[in-house]
């Protein structure tokens, strides 16, 4: 499909209701006046008269949010280039990419921005530094040494930020935030034990993903349970302390470090699963390679044990407990779905992080703040997260109200991407191309 650019067309959306997560108010009845990628105005309906030539759109009734991000995504995977139209079908209008192939990253950002590739606007690692071999695009660092050698050469070939993994030594991941500072690069990833997550957080890691070494409160009740939990389960999901963790969350918040949950994939370990698998509404779009590729990656029994599923499940409630702890210490939090792995599929699985937060504590507006102003504060980014004149055109207009309920983000009535309108019929067909090329 080739989308045509909008650099020099004028649309105009008329009588929206208009959500900003950080404003404690909605505006009613407002026009957005677009022209080419930028929002040009926003104002009262009544004010605003529509340039001569503009489109325009009748949004009465209807609910305009900023795009949504996806903080925590993979998207060079096996067919993974047809499936990046699936974001903006859903709303997600931006994403970062925490490990693969750069050049062939490089490559889809330009199609996207040329407008011949229909996706979401990416800010990407390349390969991520770990202290162990993978599969994946990595650098091996077991020393300090090779620690500064992987970053200088990561911000050698231009990559956006330094991505960490697993089984660093605290004394390469400290070499490796000093290299990263001196880069002027942020770090992001996993916080590898015996790291504390607030050592990590001092040793320069800015946003820490899927709760990592982060233990769990439990109760005595709660661990006579989780201690039936498997060796994956504990080790994605923490293990138990009955020491408060209250003083921790507190530095963590003082420190400015950013959190992303992944809650999705938690949930989906937490009964030993496969999230997707052959016959499921995800799987239309994943090519058999795909999910041959997520069965190996998870190694799960195919009958597990019931002790471990409750373990899990329990281990879960825990996970919960620990974001809203986290929350109402004012630790900043980053929606991200680890996408493809999690039910729903790149996009519109974010809609189901988003619930997971709610069940966690936050309100809709704290959960759209994840997704939206949060990684505009995140990145630094004064013309992202906001419905505001001078902003990126990256807007998402809804049926229904995400304030009343989180799962209304799914009730999309038109998206609009770098000033790119995708309405109804365009994004139903992001969906059947993805599911064409998956087959």
């Amino acid at each position: 499909m080739i989308l045509t650019t909008l650099a020099l067309q004028v649309v105009v959306i008329m009588h929206a209701t208009i959500i900003d997560p950080d404003s404690p108010t909605v505006r009613a009845d407002q026009a957005v006046v677009v022209r080419g990628s930028r929002i040009e105005r926003v104002g009262p309906s009544a004010t605003v008269r529509p340039p001569d030539g503009a489109r325009v759109i009748d949004a009465t009734g209807k609910y305009l949010i900023p795009g949504m991000w996806d903080m925590h995504v993979h998207v060079d995977v096996t067919g993974g280039r047809p499936l990046l139209g699936l974001f903006v079908a859903a709303g997600v209008t931006g994403v970062r990419d925490m490990n693969g192939d750069l050049a062939r990253l490089r490559g889809w950002q330009r199609e996207i921005v040329a407008g011949t590739l229909a996706g979401p606007r990416m800010v990407v690692s390349g390969p991520y530094i770990t202290g162990r071999a993978s599969p994946l695009p990595h650098l091996l660092a077991l020393t300090p040494a090779e620690g500064e050698r992987a970053v200088d050469s990561l911000a050698r070939i231009g990559v956006d930020f330094i991505k960490v993994h697993n089984r660093l030594s605290p004394e390469t991941s400290a070499a490796i935030g000093r290299a990263a500072a001196r880069h002027g690069m942020v770090v992001a990833g996993h916080v590898s034990l015996p790291l504390s997550p607030l050592d990590a957080a001092r040793s320069g890691v800015r946003s820490e993903e899927h709760l990592y070494a982060f233990p769990n409160w439990c109760s005595p009740a709660d661990s006579a349970v989780i201690a039936g939990a498997t060796e994956l389960q504990q080790y994605v999901m923490g293990r138990c302390t009955s020491e408060p963790q209250a003083a921790m969350y507190v530095a963590l918040a003082r420190e400015q470090t950013w959190i992303t949950p992944t809650l999705g994939v938690q949930q989906g370990l937490a009964e030993l699963r496969v999230p997707i698998v052959r016959g499921d509404s995800t799987a239309q779009y994943y090519s058999d390679a795909l999910l041959e590729r997520l069965a190996e990656e998870f190694e799960l029994p195919p009958a597990p044990p019931a002790a471990a599923v409750a373990a899990g499940q329990r281990l879960f409630e825990r996970r919960l407990a620990l974001v809203g702890a986290l929350h109402r210490a004012g630790v900043r939090l980053l929606g991200g779905t680890d996408s493809p792995l999690t039910v729903g599929g790149p996009g519109a699985s974010l809609v189901g992080e988003l619930e997971w937060l709610v069940r966690a504590g936050l309100t809709p507006r704290e959960a759209l703040r994840t997704v939206t102003t949060e990684p505009a504060r995140y990145f630094a980014a004064d013309s992202l997260g906001s419905v505001s004149a001078g902003r990126v055109a990256d807007l998402v207009l809804l049926d229904a109200d995400p304030l009343e309920d989180v799962a209304n983000v799914r009730r999309i009535a038109l998206v609009m991407s770098n000033g790119r309108l995708f309405e109804a019929r365009d994004l139903e067909r992001l969906r059947v191309d993805a599911r064409r090329a998956a087959r």
